[in-house]
């Protein structure tokens, strides 16, 4: 593959149930195996089965590579118009009560001061081997009226927890994931877990606050980082050689990418700017599904 493809508690009443690569692995496309069925989410840690979660991650049963490795870091900027207001978002926040959250979802999308550009997704891909995941979990916490970022990565077969570190109750759903019934983030809570049935991406959205949204990627390899409002990224644990990074910024459906040599030991650095036009900018409508 050439490019990284992207298109995107408490319970009421019962558990909530839920449910690009490297050159080996990196698609975010549907493997051929089905999908579970809805009967089979019902195990008591993780609805998806494993055997599904290897057929897309790891089709070829390749051992984990243990080869020599290196990093890249940098940081990803933007280019032309400056960010517009989102006049239908800032109608749904109140004044006061939400100030954070309009300053975080107000503008089509972040950049910082020296134009950075904040909730970009940045993946390394076109390298030889299998890099497992690390982890079963990634956990985001909800401060405040919002997500800690606008763009959310995994690697599939990990569970998404929603911690709740706010004063306000939180209701995530995840779009595109079958979800028995509404599980609720109380503050200091226990974390809502969600369970993301194939790779793609998909939209979080908080049914206590219609504003607070995020994309969320469910990738094929843990190669990724999502950046700050500084823009910066860093990727450890990349296989040695020539490999492909590649920055999405959902919002706008902006692109950069470049080819680096990674080199074992070291660390390369990298800095990508992706242009934005205001005058040809049309919002993409939130995909619940991979293209």
């Amino acid at each position: 593959m050439s490019r990284l493809r992207l298109p995107v508690a408490l319970c009421m009443g019962a558990l909530a149930l839920a449910g690009c690569k490297s050159k080996s692995s990196a698609q975010v496309d549907e493997p051929g195996a089905p999908a579970p069925s809805s009967s089979s989410l019902v195990a008591a840690l993780h609805p998806v089965a494993s055997a599904y979660e290897e057929a897309a991650v790891n089709p070829g049963h390749e051992k984990a590579y243990a080869g020599p490795i290196g990093a890249v870091k940098g940081v990803v900027r933007v280019s032309g118009d400056h960010s517009p207001d989102q006049a239908d978002v800032l109608a749904q926040i109140p004044a006061g009560k939400c100030d954070d959250a309009r300053a975080f979802y107000g503008k089509l999308f972040r950049e910082g001061v020296g134009r950075e550009l904040g909730d970009v997704l940045v993946a390394v891909t076109e390298y030889k081997g299998f890099v497992p995941a690390t982890g079963d979990t990634t956990l985001i916490t909800a401060r405040g009226c919002a997500f800690p970022s606008r763009t959310i990565a995994m690697t599939f077969g990990q569970r998404l927890d929603v911690k709740n570190r706010s004063s306000e109750t939180f209701i995530p759903l995840l779009r595109g994931a079958p979800q028995a019934a509404l599980v609720v983030a109380l503050p200091g809570g226990d974390p809502v877990q969600l369970f993301p049935p194939r790779p793609g991406e998909f939209l979080l959205e908080d049914q206590t606050h219609t504003f607070a949204t995020a994309h969320v990627f469910v990738l094929k390899y843990p190669t990724f980082a999502v950046t700050g409002l500084d823009g910066v990224f860093e990727i450890k644990d990349i296989p040695a050689g020539d490999v492909l990074v590649n920055a999405y910024l959902p919002s706008t459906g902006g692109r950069a990418s470049s080819h680096v040599n990674i080199v074992a030991g070291d660390t390369a650095t990298l800095d990508l700017t992706i242009p934005f036009d205001a005058s040809k900018q049309a919002k993409p409508a939130p995909s619940a599904s991979a293209h």
